[in-house]
């Protein structure tokens, strides 16, 4: 007897099942791990830098009086951010949150948190980028100034030259390049400016944390190649080729991979650029500061007859609080 080819099927249930994944980069070690200061009570804050006056070692002749006296405030300066506001709205019809949805125990609530994820994810990504910031005149919002430009030796005219960021301090060498010669190069600049052997933080994009691991297995052009022998225990079975601390000449460093460098404002962060991946940024915990105006805080607006409604909100902006003792690594592959 012939089989038929076909089978009616119309009977057959739906099976769908009971779990919902959402895969996107949405690590955030900035505002993870930089400092919250107190809150703000203005658009505008700011905060004053200073530097010493050269040294000085000529002497004085005995019994000889004080003639000139010195203004110990002469080089102090003013520099300052705007608050940025950042929101992410979320709405549920009637209908949709009367259905049983897999994965889902409640639509209001699934809804309320995607919604605080983006933010944070905005967040993040707006503090790495290059953006400046932008005082408020409607339709422009205000806007703060992110981490790309005020690390720079041209952040704005409101920076006086004296506090930015020196061109030594920031290092463009595509990451295929890059070898710790010039790799420590960044940190002896910060050195000279600093003065001090300090911990910092590298934030640090895909192409340059590798970088970074393979100074312990390479280092030169071809030919010129040192090679550094590592020792494990074999009954690890593994082999550990990470560099997660860098202790160099004038630093310990702490490398943290980080997707959120250099993203221009509307892109999705997971389809990285080569800029996002070569950039990193190099902070001093103590120089690096957010904030708040506004908490990360979540609203909820009067139903009008479509649905239940709302919006997450933050207002704040980024500190820093000396560009002289940040750097850059800003290579563009």
């Amino acid at each position: 007897m012939a089989l038929s080819t076909t089978y009616n099927v119309a009977g057959d249930r739906e099976d769908l099942t009971d779990f919902l994944t959402i895969l996107s980069p949405e690590d955030t070690p900035k505002i993870s791990t930089f400092a919250k200061t107190k809150r703000m009570t203005n658009a505008y804050q700011e905060w004053q830098v200073d530097s010493l006056t050269p040294v000085s070692f000529g002497g004085v002749l005995e019994g000889q009086d004080v003639l000139a006296f010195s203004n110990q405030a002469v080089n102090r300066a003013r520099i300052g951010n705007y608050v940025q506001q950042f929101r992410e709205q979320w709405m549920v019809s009637r209908l949709q949150e009367a259905s049983d949805v897999a994965g889902v125990t409640s639509e209001v609530a699934n809804a309320k948190m995607k919604a605080m994820r983006e933010l944070k994810r905005s967040i993040e990504a707006c503090i790495g980028s290059d953006n400046d910031r932008q005082q408020e005149a409607p339709p422009a919002p205000y806007k703060l100034r992110s981490l790309g430009k005020w690390i720079s030796n041209t952040p704005g005219t409101d920076v006086p030259a004296a506090f930015r960021t020196p061109t030594a301090n920031i290092d463009a060498t595509a990451t295929g390049s890059l070898g710790e010669s010039a790799f420590n190069d960044v940190f002896q600049s910060i050195f000279q400016q600093v003065g001090g052997r300090r911990s910092y933080t590298l934030f640090a994009g895909p192409n340059l944390k590798r970088a970074i691991s393979k100074f312990q297995r390479q280092e030169g052009a071809s030919g010129t190649t040192k090679t550094y022998q590592v020792t494990q225990d074999a009954t690890s079975h593994q082999i550990d080729l990470d560099v997660t601390v860098y202790v160099g000449d004038f630093h310990t460093v702490t490398v943290v991979p980080d997707l959120f460098n250099g993203i221009v404002d509307g892109a999705d962060p997971s389809s990285t650029t080569n800029q996002q991946k070569a950039r990193g940024y190099v902070i001093d915990p103590e120089l690096v500061g957010i904030g708040y105006m506004l908490g990360i805080e979540s609203n909820e607006l009067p139903d009008l007859g479509g649905g239940r409604r709302g919006f997450i909100l933050a207002a704040l902006t980024l500190m820093v609080k000396n560009p002289l003792g940040l750097g850059k690594f800003a290579g563009t592959s």
